[in-house]
C-alpha cells in the first residue's frame, strides 16, 4: 500500500496510511516532548477523528524518555507496535512497554505490524 503522506524530518521519516503510521526515528537521535509534539501535531491534522496505530520501525538506534509514553497519549491512538531487527531493540521496547497503558507489541517485520494494527482496529 501506498502512503498517503511522507513527512521527512530533522529527526525522523514518517509515513502516513489511512489508519497507520509507519515512523523511523533517525540514528543517535534522542526523542523529547518538543518531537512527540511535533508527531501529535501532524496526528491531529491527519487522524483527530479516525483511530490509528502507530508502527515505529526501529531500523536505527535512538532513545526515548518512557515517561513520554506514560505522560502523553494522543486521543486517536488505540495502540502501539514496535519492529525490531535485534536482541537489543526487543530488550528496549519490552521496557518501554512497561510505561505504556494501552496495546502495545513487538514485531519482527512491519508486515506483522500492520496486520496487527488491522486487527486492533476491528475489535
Amino acid at each position: 500500500m501506498k502512503a498517503l503522506h511522507i513527512f521527512q524530518l530533522d529527526f525522523a521519516t514518517i509515513h502516513l496510511y489511512e489508519n497507520y503510521v509507519i515512523s523511523s526515528i533517525g540514528e543517535g537521535v534522542t526523542l523529547t516532548q518538543k518531537q512527540l509534539d511535533t508527531f501529535f501535531e501532524i496526528f491531529n491534522t491527519y487522524y483527530s477523528e479516525k483511530p490509528f496505530v502507530s508502527i515505529a520501525n526501529r531500523e536505527n538506534d535512538y532513545s526515548l524518555d518512557p515517561n513520554l509514553l506514560k505522560s502523553k497519549r494522543h486521543p486517536s491512538l488505540v495502540g502501539i507496535a514496535v519492529v525490531c531487527y535485534n536482541q537489543q531493540s526487543k530488550q528496549t521496547a519490552r521496557f518501554e512497554k512497561k510505561f505504556y497503558s494501552g496495546p502495545f507489541e513487538i514485531f519482527n517485520s512491519i508486515e506483522e505490524a500492520i496486520d496487527w494494527s488491522r486487527e486492533l482496529l476491528t475489535e
